[in-house]
């Protein structure tokens, strides 16, 4: 029967118009090539906070049956072998990351909540270290302070009785001196603002501007331990954020424990791929008429030396 050039025009006008055109017909037909997907239900996660997309599996294996082109149930099992095979590699990958992203995670929970014997704290936290910082610099501010007024009092002439009540200041000068005190005095009046000025004044020949003087050098004195303080604290804080680098570093091996068993599971993963995908490359290539020798099967038979 002879078909007219119209009527072959209309019939590729059909063909054209052929097929699903809706997105809901598309989705019902996008699987249609999965005809054994058995391993496919069983090995995708589907509940819990490591829940997998089945849809992204099944994606997966519409590519590699379009790609191997299996023939027949046998060849369509082992595409599905390889499809799975990938997805619990794919999984193992994962589950490597999320034990690097563990470690990383509680790297530094673990590095400042180690204890001692004692069950003190061996490392202080960096916002512990900024307020213990916090309060020497406030200590430092104080001394600072003192010494401008004590300073603007002196040049402007004041006696010293008139700072007979800034008694912190009397005590840091006792300390400073009394080991020029005679043993056998320790009179509460001797340690008086009044007596101190009357011993140094009398007893070793000190001026009042010399006591000024001395007072004066004395805040600078007392702000050194604050300073010192404060310098090992941001020695501390640096020397914590370098360990804490080391150990987030090696956080990004896992366990040696973690890695054999991760070795091994990802090894053995691995021999199922490449044995599927031999598997399916023999059976096309039979099916394709081609003269395909046997597999070769090796005995191995380890002798370590050693007695049983």
């Amino acid at each position: 029967m002879t078909v007219s050039e119209k009527q072959l025009k209309a019939n590729k006008k059909n063909a054209r118009k052929a097929g699903v055109k809706t997105p809901e017909g598309k989705a019902i037909v996008k699987y249609n090539a999965l005809k054994h997907g058995l391993l496919a239900k069983e090995v995708v996660i589907t509940v819990g906070e490591g829940a997998e997309d089945p849809e992204e599996f099944n994606a997966l294996l519409v590519d590699l049956k379009a790609q191997l082109a299996p023939a027949g149930t046998l060849e369509e099992m082992l595409v599905e072998k390889v499809a799975v095979a990938y997805w619990r590699l794919r999984r193992a990958y994962r589950y490597e990351v999320g034990l690097i992203r563990k470690e990383l995670d509680t790297a530094a929970d673990d590095f400042y909540g180690e204890e001692d014997w004692q069950h003190k704290k061996v490392n202080e936290a960096d916002d512990e270290i900024d307020r213990e910082i916090a309060e020497h610099k406030e200590g430092i501010e104080y001394w600072k302070k003192d010494k401008r007024e004590l300073t603007k009092m002196y040049k402007a002439g004041k006696p010293l009785e008139e700072i007979y009540d800034w008694e912190e200041n009397w005590e840091c000068l006792y300390e400073d001196i009394c080991h020029l005190l005679p043993d056998d005095d320790d009179s509460e009046q001797l340690m008086a603002p009044k007596g101190i000025r009357e011993f140094l004044n009398t007893k070793e020949g000190w001026s009042d501007a010399r006591i000024w003087t001395k007072l004066i050098g004395l805040c600078d004195d007392n702000a050194k331990p604050h300073k010192k303080e404060i310098a090992r604290l941001e020695k501390q804080k640096q020397k914590n954020k370098l360990r804490l680098q080391v150990i987030k570093k090696l956080g990004n091996i896992p366990s040696r424990h973690e890695l054999d068993r991760l070795l091994r599971y990802e090894g053995a993963i691995e021999r199922q791929l490449y044995k599927a995908v031999n598997q399916l490359e023999r059976l096309q290539r039979l099916r394709a008429g081609d003269n395909v020798p046997p597999p070769v099967e090796v005995d191995l038979d380890v002798n370590t030396g050693h007695n049983a």
